[in-house]
């Protein structure tokens, strides 16, 4: 295997470990969380005053689905027989509340029942409800297996694909508040891991506390957002600081390194002279206090904390409630600009994601600019072909992180967006700051 082939398998194995990681943090929706995302997503009778069974949207779109593939469809008998025992249960579970509330009232705040059941286990009563009405209405009137294998996949998906349920007080949450979630404690989120609960949560914490202070959403959730950067970052670079302090060290080095590399121009294939650069290169950075290595410091700190805020943005059930210019900031940036077109928060999206770009692309070619401008002003005997090539090395996985970032922008829920490009912003201006220190101080 050649060079070329090791670089790239190793490029192609830093990108798969970076999306399989950012999917490990846990969801912190609880099974009553999931049962009421599914009760939404298909509430049976969608007008109970009528004689007839009005069949709810989402109810017909499966059965219609069901019909085209040639499976058998419940009666009507059935699905009114299902709704009684869910009325049933949701007024038992309410209990002494029951009597100040309507039906509507009692199944809009316990109708979740229908999907939960036995020690909080979902599908519990409806398999029970479903096996019961088949004793009583018979097999050719109820759910066969294909079509239950149908509906539970259909109304899986709602809760599968929604994370949303992070909130520090009970109440209606979504884009249109249609969940009720009770507030998750720190407790829980130490249940649900060691990360979910020593940075998740107090990241989502955080969130949902600046928001509720500016407003519930649009410019109060980008403002707990900023403020929430600032303080992940603050902390970050205050962990960090010496690391930091090195990193701009090595760059107002280079113009030295540069001197070095020259003095070695065969150091690729010389072993003499391979020894003696490192000896020199180990020399200097000593006299100037630098670790080379504090780099893997850096990232070994910086990219837990990144999985972290990115599952308290995925998972804050603020960020899911309402709107930023048109645009839900648990959204991804991708489905809202490939959604609707010139619409709403089309707009938003597109800017946002061109703002999140290019801020990235200048905080991270930043340092490399200012490494050139010092490096432009030595002269060079030769060339030295193992700098080069190192160099070229650097550039391209800059290169490929960046192409990855803009990537997973792309899939990212907005509020995350945001985040990079306020991040990227500090990144610039931590940049300048250390950089004007550092040449102070020599």
């Amino acid at each position: 295997m050649n060079k070329k082939t090791k670089r790239w398998l190793k490029i192609a194995g830093l990108a798969a470990f970076v999306f399989i990681l950012s999917g490990c943090t846990a969801n912190f929706c609880s099974p009553e969380d999931q049962a009421r995302i599914m009760y939404v997503q298909e509430n049976g009778d969608s007008d109970r005053t009528n004689a007839t069974y009005d069949f709810n949207d989402n109810l017909t779109k499966i059965i219609d689905k069901a019909e085209s593939a040639g499976i058998a469809t419940p009666s009507e008998d059935y699905w009114e027989a299902i709704d009684t025992r869910v009325l049933a249960a949701a007024t038992t579970r309410a209990g002494a509340q029951a009597g100040s509330l309507t039906d509507e009232e009692i199944l809009t705040q316990f109708g979740y029942v229908k999907f939960l059941g036995g020690s909080n286990e979902l599908w519990a009563n409806w398999d029970a409800w479903t096996n019961e009405l088949k004793l009583m209405l018979g097999v050719e009137a109820t759910p066969d297996s294909d079509f239950s294998k149908l509906y539970k996949q259909e109304i899986n998906t709602a809760y599968l694909n929604y994370r949303a349920c992070i909130a520090i007080e009970d109440g209606n949450y979504g884009p249109t508040e249609q969940y009720f979630f009770h507030a998750k404690t720190w407790g829980y989120a130490f249940e649900r891991g060691l990360i979910e609960g020593l940075f998740v949560y107090p990241v989502a914490w955080l969130i949902e506390t600046f928001a509720v202070m500016f407003g519930m959403a649009g410019w109060g959730q980008v403002l707990s957002i900023l403020l929430t950067t600032i303080i992940v970052r603050g902390l970050l670079l205050a962990a960090t600081f010496k690391s930091t302090l090195g990193t701009q060290k090595m760059t107002l080095l280079q113009p030295e390194l540069a001197k070095i590399q020259s003095k070695y121009p065969n150091s690729a294939t010389n072993q003499y002279e391979k020894q003696r650069l490192a000896q020199e290169q180990m020399e200097l950075y000593k006299r100037n206090g630098v670790n080379p290595f504090s780099q893997i410091l850096i990232m070994f700190l910086q990219f837990p904390i990144f999985i972290a805020v990115w599952g308290a943005m995925t998972g804050s059930a603020i960020l899911a409630t309402g709107s930023f210019l048109g645009l839900n900031l648990n959204q991804s940036v991708g489905s809202a600009i490939t959604g609707t077109l010139f619409v709403g928060g089309w707009w938003t999206a597109i800017i946002l994601f061109i703002l999140m770009g290019v801020s990235q692309f200048v905080a991270m070619k930043l340092p490399n600019w200012l490494q050139k401008k010092d490096v432009k002003n030595v002269s060079h005997t030769m060339k030295n072909p193992s700098a080069d090539s190192q160099q070229k090395q650097m550039k391209l996985m800059s290169n490929v992180m960046l192409i990855m970032i803009i990537v997973m922008g792309f899939s990212l829920p907005s509020a995350m967006g945001i985040y990079w490009f306020i991040g990227a912003l500090i990144s610039i201006a931590q940049t300048f700051i250390t950089r004007k220190v550092m040449e102070r101080k020599q």
